[in-house]
């Protein structure tokens, strides 16, 4: 008897726990050969659910995340104009049609909101997403002079910098080091056919990690 009190106070402290505080699991970054900066970023929340973000910073999927607890573990379900309507055990809300830029989007996943940059953010990117939960994304803008405008520049505390005018041999505004990843590329100093294209990816963990 009583173990299903239990049962439910350790389900409410968990979905108290998402909605207080979210933190990356895992970070997967994908860079390319041909593309400057980042190709898409895959992002673990509280090992619940997935969160896939394109170059342009925009979602273009959600998941639930594998190994999630049970009560984190349902079916998608969608509404009737294919949007997604719950992942994870948890509701998922979009923004309407009176919120301007933000129209359509993911609002909420549960209890962790979802929020873009709008015209109210100065010198940020319009459109991009700023934050989900209390984890925040940062662009590069205008006061960052050594680095093109709208690229990634932080999620929470990964930093993410790239070759810039400094880096004289390498391929300009491409990804140089995403936290403790280190990015290096075919430079001026080999084949011209090489130039631009990944050389190494060193410094992956299960945390934060880079690839092609």
């Amino acid at each position: 008897m009583k173990s299903k009190p239990l049962l439910m106070l350790g389900l409410l402290l968990s979905f108290s726990l998402i909605a207080k505080s979210q933190t990356i699991t895992s970070a997967h970054f994908r860079i390319s050969d041909t593309e400057k900066g980042v190709r898409s970023v895959e992002l673990t929340i509280n090992n619940i659910f997935i969160i896939g973000l394109s170059a342009n910073g925009n979602i273009s999927y959600v998941h639930e995340a594998e190994g999630a607890l049970p009560e984190y573990i349902s079916d998608l379900e969608h509404d009737d104009d294919g949007d997604l309507k719950q992942v994870a055990n948890q509701k998922i809300e979009y923004y309407d049609h009176f919120d301007n830029s933000k129209s359509g989007k993911i609002k909420w996943i549960g209890a962790v909101k979802i929020d873009y940059y709008d015209n109210f953010d100065l010198q940020a990117p319009l459109g991009k997403i700023k934050s989900i939960g209390n984890i925040k994304f940062v662009y590069n803008n205008d006061y960052n002079i050594h680095d093109k405008f709208g690229t990634l520049k932080s999620i929470g505390d990964i930093q993410i910098a790239y070759n810039n005018a400094f880096d004289i041999h390498d391929p300009e505004d491409k990804v140089k080091s995403i936290g403790n990843v280190k990015i290096a590329y075919f430079n001026s100093f080999d084949a011209q056919r090489l130039f631009g294209k990944v050389k190494s990816i060193k410094g992956n963990s299960k945390k934060v990690y880079v690839t092609k």
